[in-house]
């Protein structure tokens, strides 16, 4: 199978080739190789639990069969905390993670995408900008890897009969650079980390001018560091940001709730995705509502668990129908602080919400 990369998450989405296996596998640090086998073999044992429900024994083990042979997880490295496979007919592909992800196997008519929008919608990559006094390197973290965007030396030209370079002392080269560093990350909204001794990144922070800057850095001598170890680095920084953020967004919920601008009901929830009235769906990742949604009323059908190859978590299905029709949806890590309802919803207006005695009309 292929490594799937940012772009195929609208592919993922759009699938529609049942029965579709979604599995979330989580590396411990301590883990082995074999001892992860074991996990994906597990995994891939569920899986076939739910097909054998409403396929037979000859399909299930056709259909499984490129997934018992596969090595997937041989692939992942040091720093990946997981691996995510989205399987069909139709397609097939993994994402190695650097984010910790909760195990999980899920056979339904659909791929179950929420904790990868988590990591998507939070964790887009980063950009290293290590330094010091001979010259200055700009990095970008995405998909995985690490890679070099540009290097700035402090190199001039040789003075007129003389062979010695006239090199800036480090706070002007590095001040000279930063307004090259500017220009370039002016574009994006990733977060910034800064990687040298106190003396450069002093000087770096009075003249980089980007509110995506962290505050910590990565203090030390990195010329020759490795750039496998600087990311490793790099995420342990970007923890506590990911963790801000999300306190961030429940803050947002919590003022929405408080101010009457958000509905909790689930079935409410289910209907106004269905009309394309969510503005702004919030929902936690390790929270399943097993069952099933009518994506043409917004009516739901509660099951008591994942029973079969097409029970569903409707809370996932609720993101992707919001995702159709151009809504924002925010996976939340945990359910703390977001007092006890499984989903939130800021709505553009409350007009299509049913009364008691009215029937579900379908959207037009």
């Amino acid at each position: 199978m292929k490594e799937l990369l940012n772009q195929d998450l609208k592919a993922i989405t759009e699938a529609d080739s049942a029965p579709m296996i979604s599995i979330y596998l989580s590396k411990d640090g301590a883990l082995d190789i074999k001892s992860l086998t074991e996990k994906w073999k597990e995994s891939l044992t569920k899986a076939e639990f739910f097909l054998l429900k409403d396929y037979t024994k000859s399909f299930v083990q056709s259909f499984m069969e490129p997934l018992w042979l596969s090595d997937d997880v041989q692939k992942l490295e040091h720093l990946d905390k997981g691996i995510i496979v989205f399987y069909s007919a139709v397609m097939q592909g993994y994402l190695r993670v650097q984010s910790s992800i909760n195990d999980l196997v899920v056979v339904a008519d659909s791929f179950h995408i929420k904790p990868l929008l988590r990591i998507k919608n939070n964790e887009k990559g980063f950009f290293l900008i290590s330094m010091s006094g001979k010259a200055v390197n700009v990095w970008v973290e995405t998909n995985g890897h690490l890679y070099r965007l540009n290097t700035f030396r402090n190199e001039t030209e040789a003075a007129e009969n003389t062979n010695k370079n006239l090199n800036m002392n480090p706070r002007e080269f590095i001040a000279h650079t930063s307004i090259e560093l500017n220009r370039m990350l002016s574009k994006y909204k990733l977060p910034i980390i800064l990687a040298g001794v106190n003396e450069h990144l002093g000087h770096m922070k009075k003249y980089l001018d980007h509110s995506m800057v962290l505050e910590e850095s990565i203090v030390g001598n990195v010329e020759r560091a490795k750039s496998e170890k600087l990311r490793g680095k790099c995420f342990e920084l970007l923890e506590p940001f990911y963790h801000q953020k999300e306190l961030q967004e429940v803050e947002e919920l919590n003022l929405a709730v408080k101010k009457n601008y958000a509905i909790t009901y689930i079935e409410d929830i289910a209907v106004s995705a269905v009309y394309g009235k969510i503005k702004k769906l919030f929902v936690v990742e390790n929270r399943q509502l097993w069952g099933a949604i009518n994506k043409l009323t917004g009516e739901i059908f509660i099951s008591p668990r994942q029973s079969n190859s097409h029970d569903d978590d409707i809370l996932d299905d609720i993101c992707q129908v919001v995702l159709a029709h151009g809504g924002e949806v925010v996976v939340l890590k945990e359910a703390a602080n977001v007092k006890g309802y499984i989903a939130a919803a800021i709505v553009t207006d409350r007009s299509h919400l049913y009364d008691l005695d009215q029937a579900y009309s379908v959207p037009g």
